[in-house]
């Protein structure tokens, strides 16, 4: 069986392992630095992220943005690796950016790709060696390094990173179990569920609603109780529906047993707004079918759906409309509900929930507090961020820190 040596071994080729890479391998230039990567090649999930437009950072990241047992590294690494000092960063790489209206930053070419580029030009040029189609199954303590087991091969290391990711692989559309490697050192590992995910929903319409956009405020409601609200552009599917808004909301809801999410197309609108604005438009429409009363507001599909769920004929026409059916509709208007269905699809999800216990882990230097020399970043640590480049800024936040440690 072959055996490898080097100076650093970093478990995980996606965006805080690359980010640690580059920079362990710029201060120790005469150490062989490896990264190791169970896929046919680094980065993939890189490729594939915003859009494969790469949202790689949000000049607004604080520690509301994310959910964690992780808190305190939070505030250090967004104190100590702010936006500016990963922005900054990737220039002097090479890497032109664009910062749009929320704040969201993007590769000015827009291509997920550039960012992968930059990165593995970094490595080459620091002969940092990537080693692919390798998993490490498990690592223990040899001397004074570190010997990482894999199928094929041993590697041996004086400092090793665990920077395997989530249990999603967003790229593939498939979920694996990318945490043994840090139980094999005793770490423990918070729950798991899917987040930035499709929130799968009950509905006798939602079929015929598939492919449509609509702007409009999502509301989670818990047991009965409002948790968290978004606005934006809510996406609807033949089971699901999506959008950033809706993103936002599916860690809540993914982890709770009784959850519905309230759409509300008019959300600046009150209830005796909707009523009035109703009646206004039914004296327009008069003896055109009820369905006219939404031309020019909303899409036709979502018109329909708005009187089902209602449960007004949607043959009849706009002036035969009772009292009780108009305070219906407008009922609907303002609070449409739809029962949700918790997933424990990893598969669409773009980030994972929970992951490696952040109170087993240095907040200042990220190592582990189990195994001295292991050090962890990036999404295997059981922090999640908001949608809108929050992640990827942990992950090289995270990785940069590291590299730094190294």
């Amino acid at each position: 069986m072959e055996t490898i040596k080097a100076y650093a071994a970093i478990i995980g080729g996606g965006a805080s392992g690359l980010m640690c890479a580059c920079i362990a391998s710029k201060r120790h230039p005469n150490e062989k630095i490896i990264v190791i990567e169970k896929d046919n090649r680094v980065g993939k999930k890189i490729l594939v992220s915003g859009n494969s437009r790469c949202n790689l950072s949000n000049l607004s990241a604080c520690a509301d943005n994310y959910n964690s047992s992780f808190e305190s590294g939070v505030d250090f690494l967004l104190e100590n690796y702010p936006p500016s000092k990963v922005l900054d960063y990737f220039y002097s790489i090479g890497l032109l950016t664009m910062t749009d209206s929320e704040n969201r930053v993007y590769p000015l070419s827009r291509q997920a790709s550039a960012v992968l580029s930059v990165l593995r030009n970094e490595l080459k040029r620091n002969k940092v060696q990537e080693i692919c189609d390798t998993e490490v199954v498990s690592i223990c303590k040899s001397g004074d390094s570190y010997k990482l087991n894999c199928a094929d091969k041993t590697i041996v290391a004086k400092k090793v990173v665990i920077a395997t990711g989530g249990k999603n692989n967003y790229a593939q559309k498939v979920a694996s179990n990318t945490y043994k490697v840090a139980q094999s050192i005793g770490h423990n590992i918070t729950a798991l569920t899917p987040t930035l995910s499709p929130v799968k929903v009950e509905s006798k319409v939602i079929k015929s609603l598939k492919g449509i956009r609509a702007q409009g405020k999502v509301t989670a409601v818990i047991n009965g109780k409002a948790v968290k609200s978004e606005q934006g552009e809510i996406q609807f599917s033949a089971d699901s529906l999506s959008g950033i808004c809706v993103f936002n909301l599916s860690r809540i809801i993914n982890r709770a047993k009784n959850a519905e999410i309230i759409v509300q197309l008019l959300p600046d609108f009150s209830f005796t707004e909707i009523k009035d604005m109703l009646y206004s438009r039914i004296e327009l429409t008069g003896k055109d079918n009820v369905q006219e009363l939404f031309t020019g507001l909303f899409h036709k599909n979502i018109g329909i759906a708005l009187l089902k769920c209602s449960n007004i004929d949607t043959a009849k026409t706009a002036d035969k409309l009772t009292n009780s059916e108009i305070k219906a509709l407008a009922d609907t208007l303002n609070s449409w509900k739809f029962k949700t269905i918790r997933s424990s699809d990893f598969s669409t999800a773009q980030v994972t929930c929970g992951g490696i216990n952040g109170k087993e882990i240095d907040s200042c230097t990220l190592e582990s507090k189990k195994a001295k020399g292991v050090y962890l970043c990036g999404e295997a640590i059981d922090v999640d961020g908001d949608c809108g480049g929050f992640n990827l800024q942990f992950a090289f936040s995270s990785g940069m820190c590291v590299g730094e440690q190294l």
